[in-house]
């Protein structure tokens, strides 16, 4: 029979075996804690690492900002998954999850769901992590349409004056492509400007935004001129490609808007299609603004510990 004071050496030496066998040996150092939930070098390393492989535009950032984007990301994905638990089962998600696992490598643009599992083990990146990161992003959109459908407001004669205004007033149609920079009001916008002139406008906006375009650069698409109110309509038709606007104040906070290209629409002119294209994008940009300031009260009310 061994003596307790061996038998504690001896279970003490196996928890630290085990403990360094599953961590392959890397010491494990707490970044911060999200009421409950921690977050380590190894989350964080892994961040980084998703991060490289989905966006191109990190390039132009230093590894101090590459860290903090990482950790902020991290503490965005903690707080969302927590509030989907309250309203979604993420577990029952089996179909929904090989759909949107199909649609994101496709995107990046691997034919074969056996491919992309390779590139993923080349970088070091489990496919279960991939699977998690866009789950949580789709039932967070789920989540904040089921909340706020019903806030929505949707004035479809309005907007077919507003394009049959702009169509009597403009003799060619154009559709620009756009990207964003969506900035809480505590934000300078000197240094917000001075780093993109530094750095560029995509990686500004993987540092500044808080829109869900953050992570692609700021990148809003092709946008249909008619789509827009008439004061944005007004700011942007006289800015030449490659430039952008001042700050916008809107209900979330304050918005630029950089032209990336633009081309004249020669399809013929169709009231319906037009419109009802304006209606999906007004009611995107409603539910964006929404997700951004629900968000931006569960940061508030969590408990948040960064440790140094």
């Amino acid at each position: 029979m061994l003596s307790k004071k061996i038998y504690s050496f001896f279970l003490i030496f196996i928890i630290i075996f085990v403990f360094n066998s599953k961590t392959n040996s890397k010491e494990i150092i707490i970044i911060a804690k999200v009421n409950n939930e921690i977050i380590t070098n190894v989350d964080l390393e892994n961040q980084i690492k998703y991060l490289k492989i989905t966006s191109n535009n990190l390039k132009d950032l230093s590894n101090k900002d590459l860290l903090e984007l990482s950790k902020n990301l991290l503490i965005k994905e903690i707080l969302k998954r927590e509030e989907i638990q309250k309203f979604i089962n993420v577990d029952e998600r089996s179909n929904l999850e090989d759909k949107l696992l199909n649609q994101h490598y496709k995107n990046l643009g691997f034919e074969k769901k056996s491919d992309y599992k390779t590139f993923l083990q080349s970088k070091g990146i489990s496919l279960e992590l991939v699977k998690n990161k866009l789950i949580i992003e789709q039932l967070w959109n789920t989540l904040i349409y089921e909340k706020f459908k019903e806030k929505v407001k949707i004035n479809e004669n309005e907007i077919k004056k507003r394009i049959k205004l702009y169509k009597s007033k403009q003799k060619k149609t154009y559709e620009v492509n756009v990207s964003e920079i969506l900035f809480n009001v505590d934000v300078n916008f000197n240094e917000l400007n001075e780093f993109i002139k530094k750095y560029g406008f995509k990686s500004a906006a993987v540092k500044f935004s808080i829109s869900d375009t953050s992570s692609k650069g700021g990148e809003i698409g092709w946008v249909n001129l008619n789509n827009l109110s008439p004061e944005l309509q007004e700011k942007i038709y006289s800015l030449k490609i490659g430039e952008y606007t001042k700050p916008i104040k809107i209900p979330s906070g304050n918005l630029i808007l950089k032209i990336n290209s633009k081309r004249e629409i020669k399809d013929q002119f169709d009231l319906d299609k037009e419109t009802k294209k304006q209606i999906i994008f007004e009611q995107n940009r409603q539910l964006n603004s929404f997700s951004v300031n629900y968000y931006n009260k569960l940061k508030q009310n969590a408990i948040i510990y960064e440790y140094k």
